[in-house]
């Protein structure tokens, strides 16, 4: 398994809420089949807790950078993956579902070993999450964060929310005609924080490494292809769903959430798609309080 240190100045500002510096290295582990995943990993090997970080949509690892440096401050371990055909890890031509990925989060678990796990999905990670815990169910798991997304419907969202339908599709229109200006629009869409240029350059370029026929694909296959809404049932550990108060989806968040058998519901308010990016302090306090079993505010 291979491992390089990277510098940390090129997170600083993503870690602006962190106690104390964190040393974070990078890695690279076998997924599911030949594809190989890199990951972002801070904290002790021998923690008593351990954090899964998944991403959404073309985005990487890069975007938990916050994350990755608070919670390893606080003594747990805490890995950000890049999931298939994002980031760094393995861009494959085809297989590039859900249940795929949910494939490789198990290859991830198992590989390095995590413990005492704490799961968040984030957006596509949702759906992840979903074809994971349906697959696996959660035997390996003791928490899961699902972040600012339900689980897919899949075909039944066409007569359902045929408005919702039609924004995607418009999208991925404009995407597919110019997916550099695209990435821009996108990722100051999903952050409302202000960063560095320096930052957004980052993730646009994180962004751009997924070939755009690929990322159409993912899209349609996350969303319209599949009903997972059913894997719901098999949740049966904690759950925190968090809903940014800007989310249009916010009342079907707060709907699945009354679906899960040990389901919790949290609006952070103030903060775009990317709440964690927007909102690091509020959003890490709450995960540490789900995690450590204290309560939380419930709306």
């Amino acid at each position: 398994m291979k491992r390089i240190y990277l510098a940390l100045s090129a997170i600083l500002f993503l870690a602006a809420a962190r106690p104390a510096a964190a040393q974070i290295v990078q890695g690279y582990t076998r997924g599911a089949g030949p594809v190989r995943i890199h990951y972002l990993e801070a904290g002790p090997a021998d923690a008593a807790r351990s954090i899964l970080f998944i991403p959404g949509w073309l985005t990487s690892a890069y975007i938990w950078s916050a994350q990755l440096a608070y919670f390893s401050a606080h003594g747990f371990r805490v890995v950000a993956m890049d999931s298939r055909s994002q980031g760094g890890s393995t861009v494959v031509q085809s297989g590039n579902a859900p249940e795929d990925r949910a494939r490789d989060i198990h290859a991830v678990v198992d590989a390095l070993k995590l413990r005492h796990l704490t799961l968040v999905g984030w957006s596509q990670g949702v759906q992840d999450v979903a074809a994971y815990v349906d697959r696996y169910s959660t035997g390996a798991v003791k928490r899961i964060v699902l972040v600012d997304s339900t689980v897919s419907a899949g075909p039944g969202d066409v007569q359902a929310n045929p408005a919702f339908v039609e924004a995607v599709l418009q999208h991925m229109a404009m995407y597919s005609r110019n997916p550099g200006a695209y990435s821009v629009g996108f990722m100051h869409a999903i952050i409302s924080a202000p960063a560095p240029a320096t930052t957004f350059m980052r993730l646009e370029a994180e962004f751009m490494r997924t070939p755009t026929d690929i990322g159409i694909s993912m899209q349609m296959q996350d969303l319209f292809t599949i009903d997972r809404r059913a894997a719901l049932k098999k949740f049966d550990k904690p759950t925190l769903v968090v809903a940014s108060g800007e989310s249009p989806l916010l009342d079907a968040e707060k709907r699945m959430a009354t679906t899960l058998p040990q389901g919790r519901f949290v609006i952070v308010r103030h903060a775009a798609h990317a709440l964690f990016f927007d909102q690091p302090r509020e959003f890490d306090h709450l995960l540490e309080d789900f995690i450590q079993g204290r309560k939380i505010k419930e709306l």
